[in-house]
């Protein structure tokens, strides 16, 4: 299983030169996209770096000699990028206003150390056979091992984050949805497993035994098929959370006061704000309402809005935008304009975006089923 050869193999199947041009032109194309695509989101840059990476080892088969001749290093070292790209790409899709700082460049220690380590010694590439007991066979077994560590530590890291994500949902969003739970991004992780942990692990297996599983290069396949995922799934995402200078017009002076701490006058004057706002716009009636656009609408800070809410309200936003649709809900029932709207059809009126919630948030407040109650009414 060759999926990290470094130079090109003694003999191409014309299907294996195929797809190492189709992938080699997708990462290409990849790149131009998300270049050019507006409005600019960071996880953009980071998808024209994949993309980037993804060209170079590509590339590499495509040249009429070793990589290794003429480059010491190989491209090898570039492998220990994609758990870092990965993770940072989970990152600027789930947690809100990330930027890399300075200090993550720690990620790219094992690139680095590598890259060195086979610039000073007798580097060979990676997919030639080295004699067993060699140095060269053991550096390799040392490369693959760091490898395999490095892929699986950023890949638990990246589910982590998501997760964590997933927890916070309510306190900015008032629906669950496919768009803000990340659902497809699983699919990518799993994917990223399937397609460079399990080779990895395999070929790491292959070099370790000194033995062959199979005789067929994968590594243009599943460069290609992941290139086409990533260009697929890039270009279809939605960011879930604004940039940053769509956000807050206080600046640095409020950010500094939010921190303080707030008088009961002031709190009791934002919560008769926010209710009376809710009252009178109904802004939840929009399924896709959130609290930044709560802060848009009211020019609070969120760090404000947020303290009021689930500290004043005891509450979360999840919990304070759907009791309102609730009561909007319980409202258009008994109004005769809507008497030939069935109960979903009322509730999707009013902002949600499910049965199931609908019926289980229905039940958490009035301790009714909405049928239930529509009768007792």
């Amino acid at each position: 299983m060759y999926f990290l050869i470094l130079g090109k193999p003694e003999k191409v199947f014309s299907l294996n030169n195929t797809i190492i041009h189709i992938g080699f032109v997708q990462a290409l194309f990849g790149m131009l996209i998300f270049l050019s695509k507006r409005p600019a989101h960071f996880s953009f840059k980071i998808l024209v770096i994949w993309f980037a990476v993804i060209a170079i080892f590509l590339g590499t088969l495509l040249l009429p000699f070793q990589v290794v001749d003429y480059f010491k290093p190989g491209v090898f070292p570039l492998l220990f990028l994609f758990g870092p790209l990965l993770y940072f790409y989970v990152r600027s899709l789930a947690v809100e206003s990330f930027q890399p700082r300075w200090k993550q460049l720690f990620h790219l220690t094992p690139l680095i150390l590598v890259a060195i380590h086979r610039s000073f010694s007798n580097a060979v590439s990676i997919s030639s056979s080295a004699l067993p007991g060699s140095s060269e066979n053991i550096y390799n077994r040392m490369y693959f091992s760091l490898a395999v560590i490095s892929m699986i530590v950023y890949w638990i890291f990246s589910i982590q984050i998501i997760l964590k994500h997933r927890k916070n949902i309510p306190f900015y969003f008032s629906n669950y949805s496919k768009k803000n739970t990340l659902t497809w991004l699983f699919f990518v992780i799993a994917l990223f497993f399937f397609l460079f942990l399990s080779d990895l692990l395999v070929y790491f297996l292959e070099r370790l035994l000194e033995t062959k599983f199979v005789n067929l290069p994968f590594l243009e396949f599943n460069l290609t098929v992941f290139a086409f995922i990533m260009l697929f799934f890039g270009i279809n995402q939605t960011v879930i959370y604004e940039p940053e200078e769509l956000k807050e017009n206080g600046g640095k002076n409020e950010s500094k006061y939010d921190r303080s701490a707030m008088s009961k006058d002031e709190i009791e004057k934002i919560r008769k704000l926010i209710f009376n706002y809710l009252k009178e716009r109904k802004p939840y009636l929009n399924s896709e309402y959130n609290l930044q656009m709560m802060v848009t609408d009211l020019n609070i800070s969120r760090q404000k809005l947020s303290q009021v809410i689930n500290l004043g309200e005891q509450k979360n936003f999840y919990q304070l935008i759907n009791e309102f649709r609730i009561e909007e809900v319980k409202t258009r029932m008994t109004t005769p304009g809507f008497e030939h709207y069935t109960l979903l059809g009322i509730a999707f009126e009013c902002g949600f975006n499910s049965k199931t919630s609908f019926n289980r948030i229905f039940k958490e407040i009035t301790g009714l089923t909405p049928s239930e109650y529509k009768s007792s009414v």
